[in-house]
């Protein structure tokens, strides 16, 4: 799997950042915002990607039978009088029939083949200790610790309050969805209730 690239905001989109969230501490560079919400977008894409769990099981099963395979045709190979070519392998390497061994013994240990997408996902989310979705995770845990650790000033719930207009600012800056006002303050209401996607109304 490719590795995502780190997101890397240009000054003037760090700029209008902070113009949405109406201030600016003395104390920290505009790169230091910068870096904080590289790391929050970041986990935000690492989140989006327990959608995928499915499909990586279902790859992951495919790799076992394949190396369980792959073992017992390179061990013929290496015990086979006939063509050499393992000689080729190189020496400070284990032998091609235990280096495809220990990739089914890796798979097997995990217990993932045992274990349903749905409870590996639900696993991920309880050591974390939140659950919804990637989208509610950031707005609603991740980017409030950037505002507040960045500007010296409390999360509220007002819609059009400073920090919605920095999590729908930084929001667009890094194109990942046209969320509305309310959908910020219900993913932090849920974090603060710790009960996501139930949220409490008359809070301000």
């Amino acid at each position: 799997m490719t590795a995502r690239k780190p997101v890397q905001l240009s000054y003037e989109a760090l700029h209008r950042i902070r113009l949405a969230a109406g201030a600016w501490p003395a104390d920290l560079e505009i790169y230091d915002l910068g870096r904080q919400i590289s790391k929050a977008i970041d986990e935000y894409h690492s989140w989006l990607a327990l959608r995928d769990i499915k499909t990586q099981k279902a790859r992951l099963k495919k790799i076992h039978k394949t190396a369980s395979k792959l073992t017992a045709l390179l061990r013929a190979e290496e015990e086979s009088e006939g063509l050499d070519w393992c000689s080729q392998w190189p020496k400070d390497l284990p032998p091609p029939s235990k280096v495809a061994k220990e990739i089914q013994r890796m798979i097997e240990e995990s217990g993932v083949l045992e274990t349903s997408p749905q409870k590996i996902i639900r696993e991920i989310k309880d050591a974390d200790a939140v659950s919804g979705s990637a989208l509610e995770r950031l707005v609603g845990r991740k980017l409030p610790e950037v505002f507040e650790n960045f500007f010296r000033r409390d999360v509220t719930l007002y819609p059009n309050g400073h920090y919605v207009r920095f999590a729908l600012q930084v929001i667009a800056e890094c194109e990942i969805g046209k969320p509305e006002p309310s959908t910020i303050v219900k993913a932090l209401t849920s974090a603060r209730s710790g009960r996501s996607r139930r949220p409490r109304g008359g809070q301000k």
